[in-house]
């Protein structure tokens, strides 16, 4: 079973590098790493372009994280896809669990975990527990971060290129509709930065509110009969960030 990493970058040259090392010192090695640079200023793909046998490929406008993702999808050829955003970094046993979940539970196809903040170590608390998590669930509280997700090569969905914020809760929960999709709970990332901190793409909150407005909406394409619940996710979805302006 073989593991590709996608990794969309964007201005990334501080930080490219630890990234691409994180993928090439796992217990067991990738199969192939892809870095997709999406018209970066900096020097991003002249950095990631020095590791021998990483794939670059740079797109010629700046598109957003979704189509730099479903490009690296698109020229992945490994049975597994797992992502890494450029500013975070994998721990070095990654590859090698998600080689064995994905080998030994053939139902699993697409699978998230916890992540570390810098510095944070793990608890005590975090096992190889595997559970599947329902559609709801994820539509309720999306538990995926972008740099702890993998997915079997042969699901057909890929990122929806509209969203520049909400993009991973936007497949995730459509996977959730229709695919089998798991939690594992043990940290394998670390993350550059603290959700929604400044600096990363959720910096801004209220885009990011408007994102998971936009995919509540949608949700009837999934099943008309969802239809009557939009306006209570829209609700919910504003009281949520109204109570962490409040309260946090």
């Amino acid at each position: 079973m073989r593991i590709s990493v996608v990794i969309p970058a964007y201005n990334a040259a501080g930080s490219i590098g630890a990234a691409i090392e994180s993928c090439l010192q796992q217990t067991l090695p990738p199969y192939q790493v892809i870095v997709v640079d999406d018209a970066s200023t900096d020097a991003t793909s002249d950095i990631a372009i020095q590791y021998k046998g990483v794939f670059v490929i740079t797109l010629a406008n700046n598109s957003g994280p979704s189509a730099a993702r479903n490009t690296g999808i698109g020229a992945a050829t490994g049975d597994i896809i797992a992502f890494l955003d450029s500013d975070d970094t994998w721990l070095p046993e990654k590859l090698s669990v998600l080689h064995k979940l994905f080998a030994e539970h053939p139902e699993v196809e697409y699978i998230g975990h916890p992540y570390l903040l810098p510095g944070q170590s793990k608890s005590r608390s975090h096992t190889h527990e595997l559970k599947e998590v329902s559609y709801w669930s994820v539509l309720l509280r999306n538990p995926y971060q972008p740099s702890c997700i993998a997915m079997r090569k042969s699901i057909s969905l890929h990122f929806d290129e509209s969203y520049r914020y909400c993009e991973d809760h936007e497949l995730s929960i459509r996977v959730a509709h229709s695919h089998n999709t798991y939690w594992l709970n043990t940290p394998l990332t670390r993350l550059g930065r603290p959700q929604l901190s400044a600096g990363g793409a959720s910096d801004n909150k209220w885009k990011m509110r408007k994102g998971e407005v936009k995919l509540y909406s949608s949700i009837y394409k999934h099943n008309p009969l969802y239809l009557p619940f939009i306006p209570l996710l829209w609700i919910f979805s504003l009281a949520k960030m109204l109570y962490r302006i409040l309260f946090r």
